[in-house]
């Protein structure tokens, strides 16, 4: 080979490298791109939470598979009946025990598990629930050092992205939430409330007040009234449906809405009738007190105003008042 071939040899090769080094720099700035709109995002988008911060990583990483373990909840893709799902969470202790990324090709057969930590911020370390850690499954034929330097760059990311979620959550939770009986207070009640008139759909509300209040607070003191405003809520939690709320609008007095299914009324009317007797037992059992509630319940449609349909339901309280307490006062204007 003489001079000049190997001077063209050496010429390509510098060309082929420097091409190289240009592409990795644009597929870098094309990622920095794409990270700071998907930050940006979430930052802005507040009903993003972390079940959407699981699609888009399992979007944005190519992985099967993702799952991300916090001290209450696991969010995935995976039904909870999936058997990838149970041997996931079978192991999850050891997933947030760990300090670093790890890399596992025996928890899932023909899968390379990256197991990543999740830091978290001091603000969201009081909240309900922090993620420690998430797993994402790849196929082994998948898997080499440039996705894997890829994942481990995202990943950063992303936690960026749960602790804006995270910290949206904790910060919601202390504007909305009664410190006392961690009902929902006033405030979200009115945002909520709002919600519902607009949502298209029947609701109900049920205005729950405690009766003589005050004569428990003088008799037995401002820690067990408290006792009993934190029962209140406990109890009224364990009855209601789910997707119910619950919320202390004030003193001794709370609320429960939800939306209904105009076929499930009389189930739900059936139910509330119990309501009084119900809880009447349940105090004297758990606080050793006879304590009633008069409640108002009212089914209605949406599209009415804040104002006209509580005025509605606080008269069905007031009527429970009148009544001689421990009642219940409906009107259902579906029917």
């Amino acid at each position: 080979m003489n001079e000049f071939d190997r001077y063209q040899m050496t010429a390509e090769k510098l060309k082929d490298e420097i091409m190289e080094k240009n592409r990795n720099l644009t597929r870098q700035l094309a990622e920095k791109d794409q990270s700071f709109e998907l930050v940006k995002m979430v930052h802005f988008n507040k009903d993003v939470n972390l079940q959407a911060l699981n699609d888009v990583l399992i979007g944005c990483t190519g992985c099967l598979h993702a799952m991300m373990f916090s001290n209450k909840i696991t969010v995935s893709d995976l039904h909870v009946g999936d058997p990838i799902y149970q041997t996931l969470f079978r192991e999850r202790e050891q997933f947030m025990d760990i300090d670093e990324l790890v890399v596992n090709k025996s928890i899932v057969e023909g899968f390379t598990a990256i197991v990543y930590p999740v830091g978290v911020s001091d603000l969201v370390e009081g909240h309900h629930h922090v993620v420690r850690s998430i797993v994402m499954l790849y196929p082994n034929n998948r898997m080499d050092d440039e996705l894997l330097g890829f994942v481990k760059s995202f990943m950063i990311v992303t936690e960026v992205m749960i602790n804006i979620v995270l910290t949206r959550e904790r910060m919601t939770e202390l504007i909305e939430t009664d410190p006392l009986t961690k009902a929902f207070n006033r405030l979200a009640w009115r945002e909520n409330l709002k919600r519902y008139l607009h949502g298209g759909a029947p609701l109900y509300i049920l205005l729950v007040d405690l009766d003589n209040f005050k004569l428990i607070n003088d008799t037995y003191g401002h820690p067990k009234g408290d006792d009993v405003l934190k029962f209140t809520v406990s109890w009224l939690n364990s009855v209601v449906r789910a997707d119910d709320k619950v919320f202390r609008l004030g003193g001794d007095e709370f609320a429960v809405t939800g939306f209904i299914d105009p076929n499930e009324q009389n189930t739900l009317l059936d139910k509330m009738l119990t309501f009084n007797a119900s809880f009447k037992e349940a105090a004297s059992k758990t606080l050793e007190l006879d304590v009633t509630l008069s409640l108002g319940l009212l089914i209605a449609k949406s599209g009415q105003t804040e104002d006209l349909i509580f005025s509605k339901v606080d008269d069905l309280l007031y009527q429970s008042k009148l009544s001689g307490r421990n009642t219940i006062t409906i009107k259902n204007e579906l029917k």
